[in-house]
């Protein structure tokens, strides 16, 4: 990476950071969050901060950053009314303009918002008591219409919450207090999605928030793209940070709904076309969407040589995905080199390691599957033990991963497989009202250095990081541990009828089982379910050494996930073992069974 030269300037009560090739953004070391706003409505007032799409892709609502500014010092006005100061104020918005204002209004009264509830996402309404009751905010910011459909069905729940409508800031008293807080006093509170356990609400700091922000821009060219696209929910951390950098970076943030890009992808391909966007974000089945579930005619006069960066992450990156995207996508102008990998979550802000400004972009290596699961790095055997992994990059600076071994603590070397524990100042002080698993989880190492044990495993490789799954989530076979993820692709690639997040793997009364959720309009494609469970079966037999199988099909709905769309493996099986899941069809293979599966795919006779 190449440095910029910068010079600092005060101004107007500012400390700004000017490079030498025009890009600006306040010192993370002098500002809060409050003043990111704030900054750039005095800066560049008149240009537009956001951009809401509709559902034909036309402009329902935009907000210069001088409109942004002074709507949110109204909704600060309206919420010092009814919360103290430092007091946590749950937000309930869509991707809307109003959100804009209703974050920052919170920060303009010197509270603290929450997020992790999204409106229209299944599960919203339970989402919405839990987080109240886990975090013990007393006030809900959001439209009075989504509060009065959240009060209906409260049943008794918040009883003492205090219901805002954020419309009550049109005859509200302008108010700003700047923070007097420390750069690692609590910003925000972001929950987790929630796919391993209960979600839990991670307190993110000034510092924390300015770091990464700042590190993000420094480290890439993402500041070339004043023009960005967010179709995640901003309750979620990948799409907050997303639109708080186009804040930080003074540019502009187009957003869309996420039903509206699930219901037809093609909408986001064409806004990037339409309005010359040049920045996106997405997880990998954003992507494989766009590879499998658009139409050829949508994409019919589409130029998308604007689209320069698109970051990629969240989930396991897979290659199949990324071929099919470029595929599809390359001849309408879409380069190998947009798509950036990066590794983070909510405990280090968001990304914590990620491409150079001068990556190439995604790229993926082969390693033994018998391997890893023996905690070991090294070539495959056949075609079999092969699992591809993205790199996911370097650590950004001044930060640091080490590779673990969970039991003894002890740093494991190049090539060995282990625990990743994240230290920096993007990695967050702990978990809201959380005391003991903050203990757990964020801890001293013999350096000095506080180091968060993220439960991921993976491995580094010359300094460039392999992330292999969720430790909580492996499965044991044999003598060793198995990734469900990585299982789960095997039996996706066998079985194309499936599409990415759905099919689950996790044992049920000591047997491993794989399940696949079906719509209906898949189910009509397979032309018998026993065919389909045998195949299941044989992929799943191929890459590890089971001895007994179950295999399951589900109709839609089947597989739970979270508000972000990952499966959400504990509930799925916990559903499954009390019997509450549509279960279409089902199988338990044994070793003699599966031997029988494997005979007949190479078409001989079975004995």
């Amino acid at each position: 990476m190449i440095p910029w030269t910068c010079h600092i300037v005060r101004q107007s009560g500012y400390v700004v950071e000017y490079y030498d090739n025009g890009f600006s953004i306040l010192d993370r070391y002098e500002s809060r969050l409050d003043e990111m706003l704030s900054f750039r409505a005095e800066e560049r007032p008149d240009e537009l901060q956001c951009v809401a799409l509709d559902q034909t892709l036309e402009v329902a609502a935009s907000l210069t950053f001088r409109q942004a500014h002074e709507w949110a010092r109204r909704v600060a006005g309206l919420v010092s009314r009814f919360v103290p100061e430092r007091g946590l104020v749950l937000l309930c918005f869509e991707n809307e303009a109003a959100v804009v204002a209703g974050f920052f209004g919170c920060v303009y009264a010197n509270t603290v918002p929450v997020l992790g509830v999204y409106p229209s996402m299944v599960g919203s309404v339970d989402r919405l008591f839990d987080i109240l009751e886990d975090s013990g905010a007393v006030a809900v910011l959001g439209p009075r219409e989504t509060l009065m459909g959240f009060r209906r069905q409260a049943a008794g729940r918040a009883r003492k919450v205090k219901w805002i409508p954020v419309e009550g800031a049109e005859s509200a008293e302008p108010l700003q207090r700047r923070h007097a807080a420390d750069l690692d006093d609590t910003a925000l509170v972001q929950y987790t999605s929630g796919s391993i356990g209960r979600p839990r609400g991670v307190k993110v700091t000034h510092r924390n928030l300015g770091t990464n922000l700042h590190l993000l821009a420094i480290r890439s060219d993402f500041w070339l793209s004043r023009r960005g696209l967010v179709w995640l929910p901003l309750s979620h951390d990948m799409g907050l940070v997303s639109l708080m950098f186009g804040v930080a970076m003074g540019g502009t943030t187009w957003l869309m709904k996420p039903e509206h890009f699930i219901t037809r992808p093609e909408r986001w391909v064409q806004a990037i076309d339409r309005y010359r966007l040049n920045f996106s974000i997405g997880p990998n089945f954003a992507y494989e969407l766009l590879a499998r579930h658009v139409p050829d005619s949508a994409l019919e006069g589409l130029d998308l040589s604007c689209w320069t960066q698109s970051v990629i992450g969240a989930e396991m990156i897979e290659r199949g995905t990324v071929e099919r995207f470029f595929s599809r996508y390359g001849p309408l102008g879409v380069k190998p080199s947009i798509l950036r990998p990066g590794y983070g979550m909510a405990e280090t802000t968001l990304m914590i390691t990620g491409d150079s400004r001068d990556g190439e972009g995604v790229s993926f290596a082969t390693f033994s599957r018998a391997g890893l699961a023996e905690g070991r790095v090294g070539p495959p055997r056949d075609e079999h033990d092969e699992r591809v992994l993205a790199d996911c990059g370097r650590v950004i600076e001044e930060h640091a991963v080490l590779v673990v071994d969970s039991e003894t603590g002890d740093s494991l070397p190049d090539g060995r497989v282990g625990e990743l524990w994240l230290s920096g100042p993007c990695v967050t002080p702990g978990y809201l009202n959380r005391e003991q698993e903050n203990r757990e989880r964020f801890v001293t190492g013999a350096d000095g250095r506080t180091w968060f044990r993220s439960r991921d495993s993976g491995f580094l490789v010359k300094g460039h990081l392999f992330v292999t799954g969720r430790m909580e989530n492996s499965l044991p076979v044999g003598d060793h541990r198995y990734d469900p993820d990585d299982l789960a692709q095997a039996v996706r690639q066998a079985c194309p009828v499936f599409t990415s997040r759905s099919v689950a793997v996790f044992r049920h009364e000591g047997v491993l089982c794989v399940m696949g959720e079906l719509s209906l309009a898949q189910a009509r494609q397979v032309a018998g379910y026993e065919r389909l469970l045998a195949d299941m079966a044989q992929a799943i037999g191929r890459v590890c050494p089971v001895r007994q199988l179950r295999c399951v099909l589900v109709r839609q709905g089947g597989v739970f996930r979270t508000p972000s769309g990952k499966i959400r493996l504990a509930a799925t099986a916990g559903a499954f073992a009390a019997g509450r899941l549509p279960i279409v069809a089902e199988q338990l293979f044994g070793q003699e069974a599966l031997e029988r599966v494997e005979i007949l795919a190479w078409g001989k006779t079975p004995l």
